[in-house]
C-alpha cells in the first residue's frame, strides 16, 4: 500500500472512488474535484493499492469568525472521507486522515470542523485517531408562508447578482464560517451540478441583502429550501423573500441550521416554525482541536451559527 498526497491530475481515479462511495457518477465527482481545487486550498492524502486509489481524505482550508478574536481564525473542514468497500475495516481512514491533520496543524489551523452524516458518525466514533467531538445535530425546520406579505418583495433570480455586493457581518457572539462575496459566488454560482436561486435586496445600487435557496418538493408540495441569508435585519429580509415566494406559488420553506442560528430565529417572519425529523441521514456538527490553545467555544454547539449552505 502506498500513501501520498492527491493532485488534480489524479482526478479520474479519485472521482471513481468518490462515485462508488457517494453514489454519484464519476463525471459528477470529477467536476466536483475541479470545482474544489478552483475555489479552496486543499490538503489531501490517498492510499493506493497499485494503480487503484482505495482511500482518500482531504481538508479544505478556511477561516472562522470567533467571538472575542479580532482576526479570522484558520481551520480545516474535512471533506468526502472515502474508503473503497472492499478495503474497509483495515484502518485506512486513520492512515489517510492523520497526516492531513498534522499538515494543517503545522500550517496554523486551530481546529478541524465540519459536518458528518449519521453513517459518518459511526466511523468517527470507531476511529482511534480521527478524534472528532460530535457537538450535536443540525435542526430541520419547516415554515409555512403565512405571515402578512411585505410591501416590497425581494427580486427573485436564477443568476448571481451582477452588481456590487456589500453584506453586513453576522452575529459577533457566535462562531461562523467567514465568507466574502467572492467565496459565496464560488460556493453557489459555480457549483458544477447543483443549481441555486437567489433573492436580492438592493439599496443605492448595491446588493446589501442576499438569500440563497433551491426550489424543491416536500411530500409532493412545491417549496423552497433556504440555504443561507446575508445582510442586516434578517427578519425583514426573509419576510420580503417570503412575499416574493408567495407571488410565484411557493408557500412552504425548509431550512437546516445549528440550534442557535439567527437564520432559524428570523424564519419566524415567514410563519410558524415546526421542527421536523430529517427524511434522510441528519447532519451533525463535529470539531477537533489541533492546537493547545484551540478556543473552547468551538466545542459548544449553542455558540455556532451555521446553515445548510455551509455543508459542502
Amino acid at each position: 500500500m502506498e500513501f501520498r498526497p492527491l493532485e488534480l491530475s489524479d482526478r479520474v481515479t479519485w472521482a471513481r472512488l468518490l462515485a462508488v462511495c457517494f453514489d454519484r457518477s464519476p463525471a459528477q465527482m470529477e467536476s466536483l474535484l475541479a470545482w474544489l481545487h478552483a475555489g479552496f486550498p486543499l490538503v489531501t492524502m490517498g492510499a493506493w493499492d497499485g494503480e487503484t486509489l482505495v482511500a482518500q481524505y482531504n481538508c479544505r482550508l478556511l477561516e472562522l469568525r470567533v467571538p472575542g478574536v479580532a482576526d479570522p481564525v484558520p481551520a480545516g473542514m474535512g471533506l468526502n472521507m472515502a474508503v473503497d468497500p472492499a478495503y474497509r475495516g483495515r484502518g485506512l481512514l486513520d492512515r489517510v486522515a492523520t497526516p492531513v491533520h498534522e499538515i494543517i496543524a503545522e500550517r496554523g489551523c486551530v481546529a478541524g470542523v465540519g459536518f458528518s452524516s449519521t453513517g459518518g458518525l459511526a466511523v468517527t466514533r470507531a476511529s482511534r485517531s480521527y478524534a472528532y467531538d460530535v457537538l450535536g445535530q443540525m435542526v430541520s425546520t419547516v415554515v409555512p408562508v403565512t405571515r402578512p406579505r411585505r410591501a416590497e418583495p425581494l427580486t427573485l433570480t436564477d443568476t448571481w447578482p451582477s452588481g456590487p455586493i456589500a453584506l453586513a457581518a453576522g452575529d459577533d457572539r457566535l462562531v461562523r464560517y467567514a465568507v466574502t462575496p467572492a467565496s459565496l459566488h464560488h460556493r453557489f454560482a459555480e457549483h458544477p451540478f447543483r443549481r441555486y436561486a437567489y433573492a436580492t435586496r438592493e439599496r443605492g445600487g448595491v446588493v446589501d441583502g442576499l438569500v440563497v435557496y433551491r426550489r424543491v418538493t416536500l411530500r409532493g408540495v412545491p417549496a423552497a429550501s433556504l440555504l443561507a441569508a446575508y445582510g442586516e435585519d434578517l427578519p425583514d429580509l426573509l419576510g420580503r423573500w417570503a412575499a416574493a415566494l408567495g407571488a410565484i406559488g411557493l408557500h412552504l420553506v425548509h431550512l437546516v441550521t445549528s440550534p442557535a442560528s439567527p437564520l432559524r430565529d428570523a424564519a419566524a417572519a415567514i410563519g410558524p416554525r415546526v421542527v421536523v425529523p430529517f427524511s434522510r441521514n441528519p447532519y451533525h456538527l463535529i470539531t477537533r482541536a489541533l492546537q493547545p490553545d484551540t478556543p473552547p467555544i468551538l466545542f459548544d454547539l449553542v455558540r455556532w451559527d451555521c446553515t445548510g449552505g455551509d455543508i459542502l
